[in-house]
């Protein structure tokens, strides 16, 4: 079936129109109030999913989440470690090129 053809779809299309059309300019909330709105619907479709589960259903999602934070966890500490394991070197090698330099500038004079 077509539905281009369809004069009920058509009507049905033009209400719409009609409707957008028809009401007042629509001013969207502020940016960080629709952030929480819809963490918060989130959350509570979250809560709702997660009760219905039966308890062995809980039990994996709580394991795997677990899982999940850990691994999160870890790799926030292995950057962490990256990023002082870098300072380290880098402080190392200020030190040795100071040392260079004050000792080239020595052998000058």
């Amino acid at each position: 079936m077509n539905y281009q053809d369809d004069p009920n779809v058509k009507r049905r299309l033009e209400d719409i129109e009609a409707e957008i059309g028809s009401s007042s300019q629509f001013q969207p909330p502020p940016a960080n109030a629709n952030l929480t709105a819809s963490l918060k619907t989130f959350y509570g479709q979250f809560i709702v999913w997660f009760k219905e589960l039966p308890k062995a259903g809980q039990i994996v999602v709580g394991v795997v989440g677990l899982a999940a934070v850990l691994a999160l966890l870890k790799a926030l500490v292995e950057l962490i470690s990256l990023a002082v394991s870098l300072a380290v070197v880098g402080v190392i090698v200020y030190i040795g090129y100071q040392l260079f330099k004050s000792s080239k500038s020595s052998k000058n004079r």
